[in-house]
């Protein structure tokens, strides 16, 4: 993905914090629906990509998935209350369950542009003025659950 998506970025002008400076109205972080699954359902798989291998088996870990973020169990860590339809778990191959969690996310590091838009901190470093850790070629993924500082 990295080598289809990255020079789209930047041809688009965006700015991507302490990665690339371009239009500062235009920002893009990083999201991983994965990370956000995992502290919501653990390891248990919600999703399978590949139709001949989509199971019943995985359509009850979605709706869980989706119960928790619609019950507010993602509001103390992502200061969000979040609405959306049952049916985004109806998808067996989880892209419209990501696209809400990558959206929770997103949202969420908007809320942290006073704070470096939720990037990591050194261990220690005092917010809102914070040591950054992340790597200005890798960058690093937004999610309250990374945050060290």
């Amino acid at each position: 993905m990295f080598f289809e998506g990255a020079p789209q970025l930047l041809r688009a002008g965006i700015t991507i914090p302490r990665v690339h400076d371009g239009d500062p109205e235009r920002i893009c972080v990083e999201a991983y629906p994965g990370l956000l699954a995992r502290a919501l359902i653990g390891r248990r798989p919600y999703k399978q990509d590949d139709p001949r291998k989509q199971s019943p088996e995985r359509e009850q870990p979605r709706r869980e998935l989706l119960t928790m973020i619609l019950d507010g169990r993602t509001r103390s860590a992502y200061g969000l209350e979040i609405q959306a339809p049952l049916s985004l778990a109806d998808d067996p191959g989880g892209d419209t369950l990501d696209a809400l969690l990558c959206a929770i996310q997103t949202a969420w590091a908007w809320t942290q542009q006073a704070h470096d838009d939720g990037q990591p901190t050194a261990p220690g470093s005092p917010r809102p003025i914070p040591m950054p850790v992340s790597d200005p070629l890798e960058g690093w993924i937004a999610d309250p659950h990374l945050l060290n500082g």
